[in-house]
């Protein structure tokens, strides 16, 4: 007969009964979904509701078929590519904090990456999923994509992993617009440059030399930038043309009429400097 392990099979400083009921009505709370075992186990103590183990919760949610983004299982997450061919076909976004006196203020922006069209920002006093979405349903509106008789083609939404976007609301929010997530690798932010680029240009090259002591005037100062980042700033990347124009699908008239200048511009040249030279050539002869 084969013998088990010696000792109680069951430990003695084990969960009770009633106490594993309170951490499985915790994990079935959606309020607490996007938590991580170690977290859940902080905020089970805090609140009163169990005292258990993240090694605890961690085995209740397996035996739950719970899974932990945050367990520390990570796979390699490889590069994003994201190349698209026409505007609203991926929007970069993120969030970023601006001092305003002793407070900060939380600024959200799209920008579309083909283009580099900042398509919406949104300035608020908090860092909220719901705010968020004020940024994202007013682009979808600013550009179109909804309340029209055929559904549109939603653009790829590009982020890191940050609160307001791996939430579960905020992911739930994307799959009802039918729009699909793309995360950056965690800790680089060059896989987001585009709308991190913005940022740092906003915040230092334009706000840095603003003076402003409210919300309405902040708010006032990045209108203004973003006013002109989408239709007076020439943008290297893009050939020299402005991010509206891009857009639009102006720029590929623009830019085929400069090329047309510059090429007329140098037949002119070479034609009066023929003409020089054989003018030179006929005076010495004579």
């Amino acid at each position: 007969m084969k013998k088990g392990k010696p000792g109680p099979k069951k430990a003695p400083h084990a969960l009770l009964d009633n106490e594993t009921a309170k951490m499985q009505e915790l994990l079935r709370n959606e309020e607490y979904a996007d938590l991580s075992h170690r977290q859940l186990s902080i905020v089970a103590s805090e609140k009163g509701i169990v005292e258990a183990s993240p090694s605890s919760f961690y085995r209740e949610m397996k035996a739950m078929g719970i899974e932990s983004c945050k367990k520390g299982n990570f796979h390699i997450q490889e590069k994003p590519e994201v190349k698209p061919e026409k505007p609203n076909e991926a929007w970069s976004w993120d969030l970023t904090y601006i001092r305003l006196g002793p407070f900060f203020v939380y600024l959200f922006a799209i920008i579309d990456i083909y283009s580099r069209k900042i398509v919406s920002w949104h300035l608020s006093l908090n860092a909220t999923v719901q705010e968020m979405k004020k940024a994202w349903d007013k682009a979808l509106c600013q550009e179109g994509l909804v309340q029209v008789s055929k559904r549109p083609e939603m653009p790829l939404a590009l982020s890191d992993h940050g609160v307001q976007m791996a939430k579960k609301s905020a992911k739930q929010f994307f799959k009802d617009l039918g729009i699909k997530q793309l995360f950056a690798r965690y800790q680089t932010p060059k896989d987001n440059t585009w709308i991190e680029s913005w940022f740092r240009t906003l915040k230092y090259d334009w706000l840095q030399f603003k003076d402003y002591i409210t919300f309405e005037q902040l708010k006032q100062f990045i209108d203004a930038f973003v006013e002109y980042y989408n239709t007076g700033r020439y943008h290297s990347s893009l050939g020299y043309v402005t991010p509206a124009q891009m857009h639009t699908g102006k720029a590929v008239i623009i830019l085929k009429k400069r090329r047309q200048r510059k090429a007329e511009a140098r037949e002119n040249r070479l034609d009066k400097n023929r003409e020089s030279f054989t003018s030179e050539t006929l005076k010495r002869v004579a």
